[in-house]
């Protein structure tokens, strides 16, 4: 077993988590006394949505899940596969896109104004760099 995680994620210890939560329950805390409310979304988001996002540079930061069984087999029979027609989802690399699916998908249940916070981990296939993860908490108040 290789005993490090993998380039451009991190293992937190137990401090670590502590100090984390107690700051994201401080903000938590600030916007809900200010009437936004928490919201969660998928870290699984349908690749057609994935790719209709803002293209360019974003369609280089989705981390592609490849279509299982028979729907995996057809697309690699095909003449010529491409990563489209092989990957059927993908990661969320933010949190505005789940946002926007989230918001379309719910908006007659919702409070108006809307106002939500989310804090939650994204995933992106750059290149890892120094300050710059693969995995990583982000915090979105819209």
């Amino acid at each position: 077993m290789k005993a490090t995680p993998v380039k451009g994620t991190r293992d937190y210890l137990p401090k670590e988590v502590m100090i984390r939560d107690h700051l994201q329950e401080i903000i938590r805390e600030t916007y809900q006394e200010a009437g936004f409310e928490r919201i969660t979304t998928p870290i699984i988001e349908d690749a057609v949505n994935l790719d209709k996002s803002e293209g360019g540079e974003n369609l280089n930061l989705i981390f592609k899940i490849l279509k299982r069984g028979k729907k995996l087999s057809s697309a690699l029979e095909a003449e010529a596969p491409t990563e489209q027609t092989l990957a059927d989802m993908g990661l969320r690399y933010d949190l505005t896109l789940p946002l926007s699916r989230y918001y379309a998908n719910n908006r007659n249940d919702l409070m108006n104004p809307f106002k939500v916070i989310q804090m939650d981990r994204v995933y992106r296939a750059e290149r890892p760099q120094k300050g710059r993860l693969r995995e990583f908490m982000q915090c979105d108040i819209d």
